[in-house]
């Protein structure tokens, strides 16, 4: 009789603390729906992204997870990392494990945007076109779109010429523009504000405002060095 008293006495205990582990074991066991995962695979990449200047935006977008998966459990902190040998570059790959006795892991594709404010095309310009203000205006554009050095100042343009064709709202490369182009004829100006001497001659090189370009004088026919000050302006003496 005795015994059998101990035996449940002993049962009853370990019931009880069963009863007791076990709410503690759920409370730390966290479910992850297919969305959330995704949503983790996207804040890690931009926590391991440097942002370029303070103009810069970084987009990143996980693949969609196939619904069917279902939600995944985990009693542990998930461990969240870059697959092997996976880059930061326009497409990378993370991992996200559980290492509970489940033990599960997958692996997410993550498309990264590395986009900066640009100076892009207002409609569409074509060659010839002297630009004006309303022509220009400032968007973000994925930098991988970018073959040449784009503008992110729109004074820096107005004033300059199409060299070749642009598209609405496509970014203004130094290869679309100059104040002045290769092979025009444009006007050499010397001297200072108060004596001033003017020469025709033809430009070697493209410019931009600022820029140094070599050009031809038309009557002596030799070259000279001269900052492009205009449209179709060079001055010489500086």
């Amino acid at each position: 009789m005795n015994t059998i008293l101990i035996l449940r006495t002993g049962t009853a205990a370990l019931l009880s603390s069963l009863l007791l582990t076990l709410p503690a074991i759920a409370a730390n066991n966290t479910i992850y729906q297919p969305e959330r995962i995704a949503e983790l695979a996207e804040e890690f990449v931009i926590n391991q992204l440097a942002y370029a200047s303070d103009d810069d935006r970084i987009e990143v977008s996980a693949s969609t997870l196939d619904p069917r998966m279902g939600a995944r459990q985990c009693q542990q902190p998930l461990d969240i990392e870059l697959a092997n040998n996976a880059g930061l570059e326009r497409q990378t790959t993370v991992m996200i494990a559980c290492h509970d006795r489940d033990n599960w892991r997958l692996y997410i594709p993550v498309r990264i945007q590395h986009m900066r404010a640009v100076v892009v095309s207002a409609r569409q310009l074509s060659p010839g076109q002297v630009i004006g203000s309303s022509d220009l205006k400032i968007n973000y554009i994925d930098i991988n779109q970018l073959r040449d050095a784009a503008y992110t100042d729109t004074e820096t343009l107005i004033g300059s010429q199409v060299k070749r064709r642009v598209g609405a709202n496509q970014a203004i490369q130094e290869r679309h523009t100059c104040f002045v182009c290769r092979g025009q004829d444009v006007t050499i100006i010397s001297g200072n504000d108060g004596l001033q001497i003017r020469a025709s001659g033809v430009a070697r090189s493209d410019g931009l405002l600022g820029d140094r370009i070599t050009v031809r004088n038309s009557r002596s026919n030799k070259d000279v060095q001269g900052v492009v000050s205009g449209t179709n302006e060079v001055r010489v003496g500086f």
